[in-house]
């Protein structure tokens, strides 16, 4: 086994066993085929669905307030399904109500306090209203030909993802299986259009997906805390924060333009949790960024040390396109801490006490930084021919970010953990939060 799957494969036995946070629940039944289920974790954020006999629809986000006035915001497209989505509530002892009069005289809650939360508990794919997990009434309702005629082409490369993980990525397999995020599931768009998944489920169509499968799964494993890597999550509360978009006031003008991920995460009307959720959306797609890449480089050097050139060949092609997300997350942690405590310093005082926020950059950053270098090194005499176009990516994408690093780094040095590691992280960890392993 070369170098880098020997010390990619360190937590391959760690298995993943996140402590979440224990919600507060509601629920709005507004007909018999019809039910609302909010769901209020301790961190601030917030899972909101509505339960029809033929769909789920779910709305995430962050809400804030003091006692009795809570403020929802969501960190999702299209979420005019959700009554609570953008608006200030009044939450008293029955339940909440949309609007405030009504809660202050004791009137009729909008949503009840859940009284048999058991049921609740359950995924958010587990339709409340039907009884079934959303995969299970597609299946019913499929009459399209996957792999077997008794299930959908989403479970055939549920289970394709899941076998190819624990052979070439191992470790990733327990994240997919505690949230699965797969074609089908997540949509792909290029230049801005939707692109609908063909329901192709051979190895030729989804073997390339595997760095996009687990990134989009690592974000759904990351609404109560922060994946690191497979076997170490990190519980991180959140506090005020300010859109990500507002630190262009501080960026040099021909700069946006050269960054490849400004317009998606960052860039003013950008929906992305990125933006709207400030530095907590940050870290959220570092981690997803870090994971995806890292389950790549995996899986490249297995099939190397296997021989399979041409299918390493692949991963590593991906992760090529995949690793400069380190500088651009980098430097748009830089700015975000920089703006702050030039023009919010309420919100840069905040993020400096969050011990576990700090914790989590400083280690997916050590991590990043880490499987990078041994892909380089893997590859100087290797049979790598995709790698070969880390050179040409990064004098185009990563090179702008790191030259705008040297002066913005110094934010970054007060932020990070001096000294944290996987090892000793839990060394570091506040009072009264949790991480697994």
């Amino acid at each position: 086994m070369n170098t880098l799957a020997a010390v990619l494969i360190l937590h391959a036995h760690a298995h993943i066993s996140p402590v979440n946070p224990i919600p507060t629940i509601y629920t709005q039944q507004t007909s018999k085929k019809s039910l609302n289920v909010l769901k209020l974790y301790p961190d601030n954020t917030y899972n909101f669905c509505r339960y029809r006999t033929n769909k789920i629809q779910r709305d995430t986000g962050t809400y804030q307030g003091k006692r009795k006035q809570l403020k929802f915001t969501s960190t999702e497209r299209g979420q005019a399904f959700n009554p609570v989505a953008k608006k200030t509530v009044y939450r008293g002892k029955k339940g909440i109500y949309l609007k405030t009069t009504k809660g202050i005289f004791g009137g009729t809650p909008d949503f009840f306090i859940a009284k048999n939360a058991d049921c609740l508990k359950k995924p958010w794919n587990f339709n409340q209203i039907t009884q079934k997990l959303e995969d299970n009434i597609a299946q019913e309702k499929s009459k399209i030909p996957s792999t077997s005629h008794s299930e959908t082409a989403i479970n055939a490369a549920k289970r394709y993802f899941l076998n190819t993980t624990s052979n070439y990525a191992r470790g990733y397999n327990t994240i997919l299986e505690s949230n699965y995020a797969g074609p089908g599931i997540y949509s792909t768009h290029i230049d801005g259009k939707l692109v609908p998944w063909n329901q192709d489920t051979s190895d030729a169509a989804l073997f390339s997906e595997l760095n996009t499968v687990v990134h989009e799964s690592v974000h759904l494993n990351n609404i109560n805390h922060y994946v690191i890597v497979p076997g170490i999550a990190i519980t991180v509360n959140r506090t005020e924060t300010c859109r990500s978009s507002e630190f262009s006031i501080i960026v040099p003008k021909d700069l946006p333009q050269q960054i490849f991920r400004w317009g998606t995460y960052v860039s003013k009307g950008s929906t992305a949790s990125s933006n709207i959720s400030g530095i907590y959306g940050l870290m959220d797609e570092f981690s997803a960024y870090m994971n995806g890449t890292r389950a790549s480089l995996m899986a490249a050097a297995k099939l190397l040390s296997e021989g399979n050139y041409a299918k390493a060949d692949i991963q590593l092609d991906h992760a090529s396109r995949t690793y400069f997300a380190l500088y651009e997350f980098r430097l748009f942690t830089a700015w975000y801490l920089h703006y702050t405590h030039q023009n919010r310093r309420d919100i840069y005082d905040k993020i400096m006490e969050n011990n576990n926020l700090r914790l989590t950059f400083t280690l997916i950053d050590n991590e990043f930084e880490k499987i990078i270098g041994y892909a380089n090194r893997m590859c100087i005499n290797g049979n790598c021919n995709a790698w070969k176009n880390y050179s040409e990516r990064f004098s185009k994408y990563a090179d702008p970010c790191t030259k705008e690093l040297i002066r913005e780094e110094k934010w970054l040095s007060e932020f990070r953990l001096q000294g944290a590691t996987q090892q000793n992280y839990r060394d570091y960890l506040t009072t009264g939060l949790t991480a697994s392993n």
